[in-house]
């Protein structure tokens, strides 16, 4: 869709658990990739200890890495960390796994409560203050039974043409990403193996 004051938002939908396929494009890991993505096939958890945050760090680093990968392969840009894009993801990924309102039907990228939006919620966290024109994007997924992992989320959304677009669009230059333990579908469960992402993107002419 175009918005006014050459703003561009980037289609977005709905990705869950038993919609998956295997056909990622594979790439060869480097030890700096391997390091980087050594939790792809971890989910989040709950909790607040060390271990629980270093690993959640690791997850949220992996879907970054991930991605970088699918463009890097393709000769694109590898996307630059944000963290504004990165507020928008967390404050999204958790609403959802609290309310859980995603499922068929329903639109995982417009909070039922607050209203917010992907454009709302990059705006509000302070992405790109008065620019001469920006663009943005945003991919969710949840999963659960085995299916709650960097891996089953990037391979969805790699083999959903509208946000494959999204992943691979040269024209977005920055990434925000957020990881939440727990399915944001009602329809899911919130056991061990459960998680919810959202990633962000943006482009910024000031």
């Amino acid at each position: 869709m175009r918005n006014r004051a050459s703003i561009t938002g980037t289609a977005v939908g709905l990705a869950v658990a038993g919609a998956l396929s295997t056909t990622l494009v594979p790439f060869t890991a480097s030890p700096a990739w391997a390091q980087e993505c050594a939790a792809a096939a971890r989910a989040p958890m709950n909790g607040h200890s060390r271990l629980v945050s270093h690993r959640n760090f690791q997850v949220r680093e992996a879907v970054v890495c991930l991605i970088n990968a699918q463009r890097t392969q393709r000769g694109l840009p590898a996307l630059t960390y944000n963290q504004n894009l990165t507020t928008a993801a967390q404050e999204h990924a958790s609403a959802s796994v609290a309310q859980k309102w995603w499922g068929p039907g329903k639109d995982p990228h417009t909070n039922p409560q607050t209203g917010s939006s992907p454009q709302s919620r990059i705006q509000g966290a302070g992405y790109c203050p008065n620019p001469v024109s920006w663009r943005f994007a945003e991919i969710a997924y949840t999963g659960w039974g085995g299916a709650g992992t960097p891996n089953a989320a990037v391979n969805w959304w790699m083999n959903s043409p509208p946000h494959r677009a999204n992943i691979l669009d040269p024209g977005l230059r920055e990434i925000g990403r957020w990881a939440q333990a727990g399915a944001a579908d009602p329809a899911g469960t919130d056991a061990s193996g459960a998680g919810t992402y959202v990633v962000t993107f943006g482009s910024c002419q000031q």
